[in-house]
Formats: structure tokens, sequence, C-alpha cells
């Protein structure tokens, strides 16, 4: 009899539980994760990779640098350094540009050719013929790197402004036998609820979304500390709270310490 008693004592307990939890993995299917959204809420910071973690989406992630052309966008960037330092240290803002630099430099013009010779240390001069020059030995540089890697396209300068493409063919992206490597679907998603922070470019903003939007891994400088709590969630939710606040220097109060 008294066992009957407990055990219709222990029928009638009712239990409410709620999670919270923050950069949770991706772990559920897509219904289970419906299903757990009444008591559980999965935080994201940014660009935190864990909760778009799975063996899906890593398959997919190789497939995308695989087959990414970096080389285009490297040139571009060797040339629009060496255009800087040109402009910075060789260039007085007039057509001349590193001609009327030579004259001053000389005793040449108004007298202020000492000023300008030593405003830059550099004992060398780059002109247009250098630049060239340079970026001649990167494209070739980069060809050969390109042919023990995964470029996607092959390509040739026609001439400083002008790429053109040799061919079309895909060299990435496919299998020994030739065939396209399709990329995978993604069946693991963080559980329940999800809360998405992100930098807007201004602040912090924040919105509610589907589980399914974490379906891939968001390629970003922060997608590792996104997921640590000092360099991620913590410096998230400082930057909110000071957004909220309007108080640059709100900080929370730890455990046992004075808010200063």
């Amino acid at each position: 009899t008294s066992n009957k008693n407990n055990n219709n004592n222990n029928n009638n307990i009712q239990i409410s539980a709620h999670a919270i939890g923050f950069g949770c993995p991706a772990l559920l299917s897509h219904p289970l994760s419906l299903a757990t959204k009444p008591y559980i809420t999965s935080v994201i910071a940014d660009a935190d990779f864990i909760p778009r973690m799975s063996g899906a989406t890593l398959v997919n992630l190789l497939l995308d640098v695989k087959g990414f052309d970096y080389r285009r966008l490297a040139e571009r960037d060797v040339e629009q350094a060496l255009r800087e330092l040109q402009c910075r240290y060789f260039s007085d803002g007039s057509s001349g540009g590193s001609t009327a630099i030579a004259t001053a430099a000389s005793g040449g013009g108004d007298g202020g050719g000492a000023s300008l010779k030593s405003k830059s240390k550099l004992t060398f001069n780059i002109d247009e013929d250098d630049i060239q020059t340079v970026m001649g030995y990167v494209h070739r540089g980069l060809e050969k790197v390109a042919k023990t890697t995964s470029a996607t396209t092959s390509y040739s300068s026609v001439d400083n402004s002008t790429k053109k493409l040799q061919n079309d063919e895909i060299l990435g992206d496919k299998n020994e036998d030739g065939q396209e490597v399709e990329k995978m679907q993604p069946v693991l998603f963080p559980p329940g609820q999800c809360v998405h922070f992100y930098r807007d470019g201004s602040g912090i903003s924040g919105s509610y979304v589907p589980c399914t939007f974490f379906n891939e891994i968001d390629i970003a400088r922060t997608m590792i500390e996104d997921h640590l709590i000092s360099s991620g969630y913590r410096k998230i939710f400082l930057n909110l709270m000071r957004d909220f606040h309007k108080d640059d220097h709100f900080s929370f109060e730890s455990k046992g310490v004075d808010k200063q």
C-alpha cells in the first residue's frame, strides 16, 4: 500500500525545465530540433563554427575551399600594395608623380626638394614598369603554385587591367572517375529555439532564426574566437549591453567584486 501511494505521488509530480545553451553543437535532426523549441534555447554568437559543424558541412567547406580561385584576388592585393607604396613615398599629388619628386630632390623647383626628399627614406624609385615586372613574377608564381593545388580555372594576364580565361573547365570538385562531386545535405542542427547575435557593422544585433540557418560553416576571422567565452560570448554581450544602456563604460559585475 505504501509503495502504491508513493508511485501515485511520483506520477503527480510536474517538473518544468528549460535549458539555455551557448554555442551548442549541431547534434539534432531538423524534426527533433523543432520538437525541443518549447524548452531549449540555443544562443549563437556571430560566426561561431561549432553550431554549424557536422560531417556534411565539413565536406562542403572542403569543396568550397578546393574550388575557390584565389589567384585573381592575390594579384589584386599585391598590385594595390605596390601602388599604395608608390603613391605614399613617390608621389606629391601632381601628374608628374615620381618625376616631380626627382626634379625637386635634385634641387630644382621652388626649393621644396629637401622636404620632399626627407619625406621618403627609400633610395629607389617605383615606376609603372617596375610594378608590371613584379606582377609578372607574382602571376607566374601563382600559376606554379596552382598546379600543385586545386585551382579551378586557368587564366593569363593580357595586360595590367584585363584578365582572359583560357578555359572554363572546373578542375576541382571532381572525384577520381572525373564525376562531379555534389555537396552534402546537412542533417544535424543546433537544438531548440535559436537566437543569433551578430555584428552589424555599427554594433550588435540579434534575431530569432531557424536552426537550418546554420547549415554551412561561415568562414570568418572570428569563427573560432566567437565560440570562446572571453573573446566571443562575453564580448558580444558586453557590447550589446553597452549599446542598450548607451554607456561605453558599462561592465558586468563579477561575483564578489563591486562595479567600478
